[in-house]
């Protein structure tokens, strides 16, 4: 096992925690017992085994070349961002762990108007709903740039005869929006937790 994740995004709790290599029974040994392991007996060696989520316990299937069914979240979402948004970016890196990139850049962008909502826009469209929020001081001049980033990669995935999403793109709409969302909802979370934690 060449590549042994030291810890991975659980794909069950998801928590940041270490794999355990499961003890299963070895049927072609003497040995009562062996750990979990499976050479497939390819050309390259590969290598599979069994891990255990030291957090849930739950067993996730490895591949020494890094691969891990079922496929982890990239990274975990921010408890502070509003349930309705974090179920939509959650979706998003779903859809990105399953190579499903056209999901992925249509959920981020979800996730972007859900947002525009919550903070208030009264408009129909996401772009105008960006513009509104913009014009009253809600979000900066950057962030609605970011926004619009998004939407346009968004739409593209959304409709047919457009341009396609790469990983590459779905990557970059996934970061682009979870960016914007910590600045609107995390950032100032934190700064509310500091001051109440100072007395402020």
């Amino acid at each position: 096992m060449t590549n042994f994740p030291i810890s991975i995004f659980c794909p069950f709790c998801q928590r940041h925690t270490s794999l355990t290599v499961a003890s299963g029974r070895c049927l072609r040994s003497d040995n009562d017992s062996a750990l979990a392991i499976w050479d497939v007996g390819d050309k390259r060696g590969t290598i599979w085994w069994i891990g255990i989520c030291n957090y849930c316990k739950k067993p996730v299937l490895v591949c020494d070349n890094g691969d891990i069914y079922p496929n982890p979240l990239p990274s975990p979402t921010d408890e502070r961002i509003p349930e309705p948004i974090k179920q939509d970016l959650n979706e998003a890196k779903i859809c990105l762990s399953v190579k499903a990139y056209r999901g992925c850049a249509v959920m981020a962008r979800r996730a972007m108007q859900t947002s525009c909502i919550d903070k208030g826009a009264t408009k129909d469209k996401l772009v105008d709903q960006l513009q509104e929020l913009a014009s009253n001081g809600t979000i900066t001049k950057d962030l609605k740039e970011w926004a619009n980033v998004v939407r346009w990669v968004g739409n593209d995935a959304a409709h047919p005869n457009k341009e396609n999403v790469s990983k590459e793109d779905a990557e970059d709409i996934l970061n682009l929006s979870e960016q914007f969302l910590h600045v609107i909802y995390v950032a100032p979370a934190i700064a509310k937790e500091q001051k109440s934690k100072r007395g402020k």
